[in-house]
Protein backbone atom coordinates (compact mmCIF):
# COMPACT_ATOMS: atom_id res chain seq x y z
CA UNK A 1 0.00 0.00 0.00
CA UNK A 2 2.61 2.56 0.68
CA UNK A 3 4.66 1.78 -2.83
CA UNK A 4 1.39 2.25 -4.14
CA UNK A 5 1.04 5.88 -2.33
CA UNK A 6 4.66 6.95 -2.53
CA UNK A 7 4.18 5.90 -6.67
CA UNK A 8 1.25 8.35 -7.22
CA UNK A 9 2.71 11.15 -5.38
CA UNK A 10 5.76 10.54 -5.92
CA UNK A 11 7.18 11.11 -2.05
CA UNK A 12 7.42 8.61 0.50
CA UNK A 13 4.27 8.63 2.79
CA UNK A 14 3.80 6.83 6.29
CA UNK A 15 1.36 4.54 7.37
CA UNK A 16 -0.77 7.59 8.96
CA UNK A 17 0.26 10.12 5.95
CA UNK A 18 -3.42 11.91 5.37
CA UNK A 19 -4.50 12.07 1.58
CA UNK A 20 -6.03 15.49 2.21
CA UNK A 21 -3.91 16.82 5.24
CA UNK A 22 -0.85 15.80 3.89
CA UNK A 23 -0.42 15.03 0.46
CA UNK A 24 -3.50 17.14 -0.83
CA UNK A 25 -5.27 14.67 -2.73
CA UNK A 26 -7.83 14.99 -5.17
CA UNK A 27 -10.37 12.65 -7.40
CA UNK A 28 -7.94 12.24 -10.02
CA UNK A 29 -4.96 10.65 -7.27
CA UNK A 30 -7.99 8.69 -5.54
CA UNK A 31 -9.03 7.23 -9.19
CA UNK A 32 -5.27 6.12 -9.12
CA UNK A 33 -4.84 4.51 -5.79
CA UNK A 34 -8.22 2.75 -6.39
CA UNK A 35 -7.12 1.48 -9.82
CA UNK A 36 -4.05 -0.28 -8.49
CA UNK A 37 -5.34 -1.43 -5.05
CA UNK A 38 -7.08 -3.22 -7.00
CA UNK A 39 -4.84 -4.51 -9.63
CA UNK A 40 -2.18 -5.08 -6.61
CA UNK A 41 -4.66 -6.92 -4.02
CA UNK A 42 -6.86 -8.68 -6.06
CA UNK A 43 -10.32 -6.86 -5.20
CA UNK A 44 -13.02 -3.98 -6.06
CA UNK A 45 -12.07 -1.25 -3.72
CA UNK A 46 -15.09 1.64 -3.79
CA UNK A 47 -13.56 4.92 -4.41
CA UNK A 48 -15.56 6.28 -1.68
CA UNK A 49 -12.97 4.24 0.88
CA UNK A 50 -9.70 6.67 0.12
CA UNK A 51 -12.14 9.64 1.19
CA UNK A 52 -13.73 7.87 4.32
CA UNK A 53 -10.06 6.08 5.07
CA UNK A 54 -7.62 8.63 3.71
CA UNK A 55 -4.46 6.84 5.33
CA UNK A 56 -2.64 3.71 3.95
CA UNK A 57 -3.21 2.23 6.98
CA UNK A 58 -6.87 2.99 7.19
CA UNK A 59 -7.00 1.84 3.47
CA UNK A 60 -5.32 -1.68 4.15
CA UNK A 61 -7.76 -2.24 6.66
CA UNK A 62 -10.38 -2.10 3.84
CA UNK A 63 -8.70 -4.44 1.64
CA UNK A 64 -8.44 -6.36 4.40
CA UNK A 65 -12.20 -6.39 4.90
CA UNK A 66 -13.21 -7.19 1.05
CA UNK A 67 -10.40 -9.90 1.21
CA UNK A 68 -12.30 -11.58 4.04
CA UNK A 69 -15.23 -11.43 2.75
CA UNK A 70 -14.54 -13.04 -0.12
CA UNK A 71 -13.24 -15.96 1.39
Amino acid sequence: MLDIWKNIFGRQVGPDTDFFDDLEGDSMAAAAIVHWVNIVFGVQLPMIEVFDRPTPSELTGAVDELRAAAR
